[in-house]
């Protein structure tokens, strides 16, 4: 079977698209319709995440902090919190960590979210304010 539409009018890859879905357990085969309107679809989502994250940068710099500000604040984008969180930096993470000790809470959630801001966190902390709490 061929795909309904040319494969030229996507920008993403249609066997990477299809990888992901046969990734899912309950999906045993994947049909070159649904595969080209999932890519399609995607395609839009993704157009339109960026759009409205590059609506609030001010300096037409479009950065991970806009799209993950975008993801926060909308409802609709729920599913979306835990993967794109608000950067922190090491600084603030070593604050939140010292407290949660402090308090004898070990949470796996915060630790797994701050490991993916550690690598990052390096071009923010410049930006960081020197407020450090001493628990």
């Amino acid at each position: 079977m061929s795909t309904p539409k040319a494969e030229k009018d996507l920008h993403l890859p249609l066997s990477r698209v299809k990888t992901i879905m046969k990734s899912s357990p309950e999906v045993d085969a994947v049909g070159p319709e649904p595969l080209y309107l999932v890519t399609k679809v995607t395609e839009l989502f993704v157009t339109d995440l960026a759009k409205r994250a590059f609506k609030n940068s001010k300096n037409n710099l479009l950065e991970y902090k806009h799209i993950a500000d975008v993801v926060q604040e909308d409802d609709t984008l729920d599913f979306l919190r835990e993967i794109m969180p608000r950067k922190i930096t090491v600084r603030k993470f070593k604050e939140i960590m010292a407290k949660k000790a402090a308090r004898g809470d070990n949470s796996d959630e915060s630790s797994e979210e701050s490991s993916s801001d550690e690598d990052s966190s390096d071009e923010s902390s410049s930006s960081n304010s020197p407020d450090s709490q001493n628990s």
